[in-house]
């Protein structure tokens, strides 16, 4: 007698489904999602590097070195331009530390002799307005900050570290170097003290600004120039120890001064360029744009 074999089992249509179109439509779910998300993330990652890479060149077109006698002594920001005047500035001590001439190197590696400005009279402020006249080319300047910034914000900084027997420049801290010896630096605000320190340092940041970057610009996240950096963290030389209206500075304000770079800004340094504008005989502001 033949083996008698079990009738098939029969699915019903809710176990078909579950069994064959359920993870059909997970798969083919995946297959589009998949490339979607990566595309995704691939196109906000190229924004980011292009926006990282657009500040970048911000800093490198409007940061210059400063030279005495032909050798770098700092940092400095192409601020203003009126026709063929250029009006730049970098930190007083920059300029404390060497001895006229001065010169200024532009991004495309041209000197010029610097007029040293005076400035303006009952300001103290650790900067210092200089000049010069470029009569074949054009640099662009700097855009200046009009909104305040606040702690937390992200923030850029460029200038030219200086290389001296007794402190070697660490290359490890250096995220960023531009071929013509730019370095730049990246963190962000930690402080924006209400009361200036004396010389007028106000924003506090954690970046790492080396020797020689004095007078270099402080940029926002949209390019914007927001001060001018002044003091690194614990540098060589005493930290100032009062505020600009002659408050001596508590001993855990002193440790926050000592661990953070300073800048001076931005308010300030438009407030001496207003200040420090050429005039003629009667005291007018000289427009070069008029002449």
């Amino acid at each position: 007698m033949p083996r008698l074999t079990p009738p098939d089992r029969v699915e019903s249509p809710w176990q078909y489904w579950i069994a064959r179109v359920v993870p059909m439509l997970y798969i083919t779910t995946l297959t589009i999602a998949i490339p979607t998300i990566l595309t995704q993330s691939l196109l906000l990652s190229d924004l980011g590097a292009a926006q990282e890479q657009k500040l970048q060149q911000q800093l490198r077109s409007i940061s210059i070195k400063v030279l005495a006698h032909g050798e770098t002594i700092g940092s400095g920001v192409l601020l203003h331009r009126q026709r063929q005047i250029y009006t730049a500035i970098t930190n007083a001590h920059v300029i404390q530390s060497a001895s006229a001439p001065f010169q200024l190197q532009t991004p495309d590696g041209q000197i010029y002799a610097a007029a040293l400005i005076p400035p303006p009279t009952g300001k103290n402020r650790d900067l210092s307005i200089l000049r010069f006249q470029s009569q074949h080319r054009i640099y662009p300047t700097a855009k200046l900050a009009t909104a305040s910034p606040k702690i937390g914000d992200r923030v850029w900084s460029s200038g030219f570290p200086l290389m001296s027997g007794t402190e070697p420049l660490d290359r490890s801290t250096v995220p960023s170097k531009a071929p013509w010896g730019l370095n730049i630096e990246i963190g962000q605000i930690t402080q924006i003290l209400p009361i200036s320190i004396s010389g007028g340092y106000r924003i506090g940041s954690d970046q790492a600004i080396s020797k020689g970057m004095s007078g270099g610009p402080l940029i926002n996240k949209t390019g914007e120039v927001i001060g001018i950096n002044s003091v690194r963290a614990n540098p060589l030389w005493e930290n100032p120890t009062t505020l600009e209206n002659g408050t001596r500075v508590s001993d855990v304000l002193q440790d926050q001064i000592n661990n953070s770079s300073w800048a001076i800004p931005i308010e300030f340094v438009e407030e001496y360029r207003l200040l420090t504008l050429p005039t003629d005989r009667s005291g007018s502001i000289i427009d070069f744009e008029k002449n």
